[in-house]
């Protein structure tokens, strides 16, 4: 790709444009695109038209632009994730049945967590915050805890020492964090309270795939009172029968 005068590629530009896009902003304004991806207006509208032209991006019915549904279909190829959520569905669902709560799955990326399926659950009032293909810090969900457990304490080290956290403005408290980690690697499961909405938690527990390098998460989404001392138990044996199902329809022995 060609770079422009101000040094950075064609693909880098629209991977900023593409960036610009969330679960909380799904349409934006030619305006906002064009400050979030830190581009002349005109830039960003030329890179706009041509990407529309190919499917990536969408108008939004006049009122701006949104990603495009090619775009989500040559995303959704991704081997892992999407190996991953077939198998896990009907695992998932024999979850959703039982416990009648949200339900994900998600791998590592990076410093995130990147969730490949849910299904939602029956008490709609529940807020959920991870969108299919969406992300979320690997300290902030119990998925991503739950996969943060499996890694060295270097690791986690190094990940507060790079990840910003508006709650924390001095830093991830480490050591808190490495005391909460070797709690969930000891029992198996990770739980979080309050951490993302103040009236939900979660609940996740590790699905092992040996052939892959990076940690699986099975979790749930649920009100606070849902998540009593009675109820956890209950909870958590559920997740573990639908993860070792999991495993199993991955290969594991």
């Amino acid at each position: 790709m060609a770079n422009s005068t101000s040094g950075d590629s064609v693909l880098a530009r629209v991977e900023r444009i593409l960036a610009a896009f969330g679960s909380e902003t799904p349409v934006l304004q030619l305006k906002d695109i064009a400050s979030s991806a830190q581009l002349p207006t005109s830039t960003a509208h030329r890179l706009l038209t041509d990407m529309k032209q190919i499917g990536w991006i969408e108008s939004a019915r006049g009122q701006g632009y949104r990603v495009g549904t090619r775009l989500w279909e040559l995303a959704s190829r991704a081997a892992l994730a999407e190996d991953l959520a077939s198998v896990a569905i009907p695992f998932m669902s024999d979850v959703h049945a039982v416990l009648r709560q949200h339900v994900h799955v998600g791998v590592v990326e990076g410093d995130d967590v990147l969730f490949a399926e849910r299904i939602l659950g029956k008490k709609s009032d529940v807020p959920l915050r991870s969108n299919v293909a969406g992300r979320l810090p690997l300290h902030q969900s119990a998925a991503g805890l739950v996969l943060m457990s499996q890694y060295s304490e270097s690791f986690v080290t190094e990940y507060c020492q790079r990840v910003r956290d508006d709650s924390f403005p001095e830093g991830i408290p480490t050591d808190r964090l490495m005391t909460d980690l070797r709690r969930f690697a000891q029992r198996g499961y990770a739980l979080q309270r309050g951490r993302i909405d103040q009236e939900t938690g979660g609940i996740s527990v590790p699905v092992r795939v040996p052939q892959w390098h990076r940690p699986v998460a099975l979790g749930v989404v649920m009100a606070l009172e849902d998540m009593g001392p009675a109820e956890v138990p209950g909870v958590v044996q559920t997740l573990r029968v639908a993860s070792r199902g999991i495993s199993r329809a991955m290969g594991a022995p």
